[in-house]
C-alpha cells in the first residue's frame, strides 16, 4: 500500500480523522481547533531496485507531528500513535520522539520509516 494511505488508515481512528499530509488544510481549521490532530510529512523515499529494475517498493521516512491543546494530550496521542504503528505496520522503525515548543499548541514529533508500494 502507498505509505501515505497506510499512515492515514492507521492513525485516523486515534484522532477522529484529523490526520493530514504536510499541513492542516484551510477548510479543516475549525475541525482541529481545541482537539488533537496529526500532521505527517514524507521526507523522501528509498526505492528498491534489482538487476531487473524497479520493484515498486520503497522505504519511506516520515515525520509524524502530534498537536494538541495540552502537553498531556500531545504526549498521550503520540504514545498511542507509536503503539498503533508498531502493532499494524510490519517492519516499522522508529527514531526518537520529543516535545517541541509551538506558539499556541503543544507538539510531539517523531521520525519513522515504513515500507510502501508505488505501483
Amino acid at each position: 500500500m502507498d505509505a501515505s494511505k497506510l499512515i492515514r488508515s492507521v492513525l485516523n481512528p486515534l484522532v477522529d480523522g484529523r490526520v493530514y499530509p504536510l499541513k492542516v488544510p484551510e477548510a479543516a481549521a475549525e475541525t482541529v481547533k481545541g482537539k488533537p490532530y496529526i500532521i505527517y510529512t514524507p521526507i523522501t523515499s528509498i526505492d528498491v531496485t534489482t538487476n531487473e529494475g524497479h520493484t515498486g517498493h520503497e522505504r519511506v521516512p516520515i515525520q509524524i507531528d502530534v498537536y494538541a491543546p495540552t502537553y498531556g494530550e500531545a504526549d498521550d496521542t503520540m504514545k498511542l500513535a507509536l503503539k498503533k504503528i508498531s502493532d499494524e505496520i510490519e517492519g516499522a522503525a522508529f527514531g526518537g520522539r520529543g516535545p517541541f515548543p509551538d506558539p499556541n499548541l503543544y507538539r510531539q514529533t517523531t521520525d519513522i520509516r515504513i515500507w510502501g508500494t508505488i505501483f
